[in-house]
């Protein structure tokens, strides 16, 4: 099931987010889980076809105001303040305005996948259940995501903050006052201007210049780790845990499908019954179950579920698997998480702490081991079957 799932979803190529393929891989997904005895659904929502307009007014909402405020400082204050909460909104996910709304131009959809109901099963219901989640659409190339810039990506976001943090500061600050005239602070001003204008060029770049990319490692691995645990799951009767299958479109556009499956099934998930295990970009470099995540504030992993992770990694055959943090960019469980819900994230990082190949042109089924998805999958199984076996 792992080969033939990263092969057939390879097959289609790119699946760029709210694309005709990203919809025929889903129909691919509902269609292969209900082979396997599931019940799916593809659950549609509006999504924008890319995160770069998103960013790019943003950047250039702080490289308009800063300097502005030289010159006119009660609009650049509001302009700046406005700009600063669509920014913290998308970098915690507790909103996404401009994501979610204002660009959401397209439609993807969500694929959600339940086991048929068996005849021998309590009638009053797990205690328990557990989602298995991957996302199935991919990305496209860009400047920031060559090799050589890829180990920038976390300095120069806190390089941003740090901008953004002195802006606020001196702008508030130095309102009506003598200083905003002082050349040091306008030689800021003017920096963090130009500064976050660079950026906002390298978000058109990625739009202009960007191409899709086959998406294997990031994430057909992923996806077909799930596929597999869906069809090892399928003839198993877990005792305590009921479990479910997510596979998510518009990842790759700040999480638009979690954002919306949360929601959507809101009153019907619980944060104290509800667990989610995440799968995504298992190519080069080492397996490993993700402690923490986020970019700005990382919130922890689900400590029930890192401390069975520690215990079987002390198994011989399990001893490459450990467990890192990952703070380089976001994933589907940090919406999740962000809103209580305990959550695991497993991924393959380099030394650096980056998935590899991300975003780039060598992201190709070639640079996926199935050897590895392989020890995923085990390392995952055994997992499901000691969290089922553990107290409710």
């Amino acid at each position: 099931m792992l080969k033939k799932t990263l092969e057939d979803l390879c097959a289609f190529g790119d699946r760029s987010t709210t694309t005709e393929k990203e919809r025929k891989a889903a129909e691919y997904l509902k269609a292969s889980l209900e082979k396997l005895g599931y019940s799916a659904q593809l659950e549609q929502f509006k999504s924008p076809s890319t995160f770069s307009w998103t960013y790019l007014a943003i950047y250039l909402g702080f490289a308009i105001s800063i300097p502005l405020s030289i010159y006119a400082p009660l609009p650049a204050i509001i302009i700046f303040t406005v700009t600063l909460v669509l920014f913290l909104g998308e970098q915690t996910t507790l909103f996404a305005l401009l994501t979610t709304k204002i660009f959401a131009f397209g439609r993807s959809q969500n694929v959600v996948g339940r086991p048929a109901p068996r005849a021998d099963a309590d009638k009053g219901g797990s205690p328990k259940t557990l989602w298995l989640v991957a996302h199935y659409d991919t990305s496209k190339t860009s400047l920031a995501f060559s090799p050589a810039s890829v180990p920038l990506l976390r300095p120069l976001f806190f390089f941003s903050l740090i901008l953004i943090a002195g802006s606020f500061f001196t702008i508030f600050f130095c309102y009506h006052t003598e200083l905003a005239q002082k050349l040091p602070i306008k030689i800021f001003w003017y920096f963090c201007g130009a500064y976050f204008f660079y950026m906002a060029i390298m978000m058109l770049e990625r739009e202009v210049r960007g191409k899709p990319v086959q998406g294997a490692a990031d994430n057909a691995s992923g996806v077909a780790i799930v596929m597999e645990l869906a069809k090892r799951f399928a003839a198993k009767n877990l005792k305590t845990t009921s479990l479910r299958i997510l596979f998510t479109g518009a990842e790759e556009v700040e999480m638009v499908g979690m954002f919306d499956f949360i929601k959507r099934h809101g009153a019907e998930i619980s944060k104290s019954k509800d667990f989610f295990l995440n799968f995504d970009s298992i190519g080069d470099g080492s397996l490993c179950w993700i402690t923490k995540e986020g970019m700005i504030r990382p919130l922890a992993g689900s400590k029930r579920l890192i401390k069975l992770c520690e215990e079987l990694a002390k198994q011989e055959k399990f001893r490459a698997v450990s467990g890192r943090p990952y703070t380089a960019l976001t994933l589907d469980t940090l919406v999740a998480r962000s809103r209580g819900f305990e959550v695991l994230s497993f991924m393959a990082l380099s030394e650096r702490g980056f998935p590899a190949p991300w975003h780039w042109f060598d992201d190709t089924i070639e640079r996926v081991d199935l050897a590895k998805l392989a020890l995923a999958a085990d390392f995952a199984e055994e997992l499901i079957e000691r969290f089922d076996q553990s107290a409710p």
